[in-house]
C-alpha cells in the first residue's frame, strides 16, 4: 500500500467521527432556529446529579392522557391487553397539541400512532396506562407518554424553589417543536 493511500485512510478515520458528531447537532439546532415555540405546564421534582449538579426533573401535563384522546387503534391495543404494565412500552406515538387561548398553555388534542401531516405535535413513547377505578372509585383510564425533554439543569440549591412554584401551578416550560422533535428552552414563572 502506498504512503499516500495510508495518509488518506488516516485522514478519513479522523474525519468520520467529526462528521458524525456535527450531524448529531443538526436536528436540535434546526429545531431551535425554525421550530414553533410552545408552553407546557410542568410538574417537577428536585433531584441532583453528581456529575452535572442540580436539575429539575420535569413531567408535563400532556404526558398523562385520558384514554378517550387516543386514536382507536391505540385504544384497541390497550383494551386487549389485560396487564396494564405488560404491553409494548417502546411504542412511538405522536401527541397532537393545541393552544388554550386563555392560558397560552398547549393541551392534548389527540394521540396517534401515525405521524400527523399538519399541526403541532410531539413524538413520545407510550410508557404505560393506569385504570384508576381501584384508587378512587372512578372509571378513568389514563395513558402515560414519555417525552424525551425531562431534565432542566439549574443553579445549585434552586431546584426546591422551582418545585414549590410548580406545586402552586406557577411554572411552565418553553419548548421549541419542529416536526415532532422538541427542545426544552427554559422554564418561566407564571404570575
Amino acid at each position: 500500500m502506498s504512503k499516500l493511500s495510508r495518509n488518506k485512510q488516516f485522514f478519513l478515520s479522523l474525519l468520520v467521527p467529526v462528521i458524525i458528531l456535527i450531524a448529531m447537532t443538526v436536528k436540535p439546532l434546526l429545531t431551535v432556529l425554525t421550530g414553533e415555540t410552545i408552553y407546557l405546564q410542568t410538574t417537577p421534582v428536585d433531584p441532583s446529579d453528581l456529575a452535572y449538579g442540580d436539575y429539575v426533573d420535569l413531567e408535563f401535563e400532556i404526558e398523562t392522557v385520558p384514554l378517550d384522546l387516543l386514536d382507536n387503534g391505540l385504544k384497541k391495543q390497550l383494551g386487549d391487553d389485560k396487564d396494564y404494565f405488560n404491553f409494548d412500552s417502546d411504542k412511538s406515538v405522536y401527541i397532537t397539541i393545541k393552544q388554550n387561548k386563555n392560558t397560552n398553555i398547549y393541551e392534548v388534542l389527540k394521540v396517534t400512532e401515525t405521524k400527523p401531516r399538519s399541526g403541532i405535535f410531539i413524538k413520545g413513547k407510550l410508557a404505560y396506562y393506569i385504570d384508576q377505578a381501584w384508587d378512587n372509585n372512578s372509571s378513568t383510564k389514563e395513558a402515560h407518554i414519555n417525552i424525551p425533554i425531562e431534565r432542566y439543569y439549574v443553579e445549585d440549591n434552586t431546584g426546591t424553589h422551582l418545585e414549590k412554584l410548580s406545586q402552586k401551578g406557577k411554572l411552565r416550560a418553553e419548548i421549541k417543536v419542529r416536526d415532532g422533535y422538541a427542545v426544552l428552552r427554559g422554564i418561566t414563572v407564571i404570575d
